[in-house]
């Protein structure tokens, strides 16, 4: 009977220990703030509304010298839409949905956040807005000061063919 018992054990402890670490609530409720605020900025970028520099988020170092970059490349996209008859896009409204939240070993959180957003046009006919959804995989670290963006990627597996306009999927790309 004890060596029953030794083996049941054994085997809850080592369950218990592979098992994926829980996030509580309020900070599972900062990481869908931070999802939110990241998508939000990166819509605005491409519309005529006051431009404000960085993505509302704090980030690691790596992953800041890539957004700089795409910062750059959606100043240059709004650049084109408003030079364009329709004066590109006058604001935007992202809606961001949670869809599964996993902490890793290391304590950092992935997220597949899905995101619904709407482009309205500047100057406004029979169509007032264009609209996009898709899903952003974003990786969060803890650090001592709070969450920061790691990563933003598309999920594996997803075909890259005509991208959002708040997006890049390689130089074809670059409209």
């Amino acid at each position: 009977m004890r060596p029953a018992a030794l083996f049941l054990l054994i085997v809850v402890l080592t369950a218990a220990s592979t098992a994926p670490a829980h996030l509580p609530d309020h900070e599972r409720q900062q990481i869908a703030e931070l999802a939110q605020r990241y998508l939000q900025h990166r819509a605005d970028k491409v519309t005529n509304s006051p431009q404000v520099a960085g993505f509302g988020v704090a980030t690691t170092d790596s992953l800041a010298a890539g957004l700089r970059d795409d910062e750059r490349k959606l100043r240059a996209r709004n650049a084109l839409y408003s030079s364009l008859p329709g004066r590109g896009y006058s604001r935007a409204v992202v809606s961001t949905t949670l869809r599964r939240l996993h902490v890793d070993p290391d304590g950092s959180v992935v997220v597949h956040v899905r995101e619904v957003t709407e482009l309205h046009f500047a100057r406004t006919g029979s169509v007032t807005h264009s609209t996009f959804s898709m899903t952003t995989v974003l990786v969060f670290d803890r650090t001592a000061t709070g969450w920061v963006l790691a990563a933003a990627i598309r999920p594996p597996g997803t075909a890259c063919g005509m991208p959002a306009e708040t997006e890049f999927c390689g130089h074809l790309t670059e409209r």
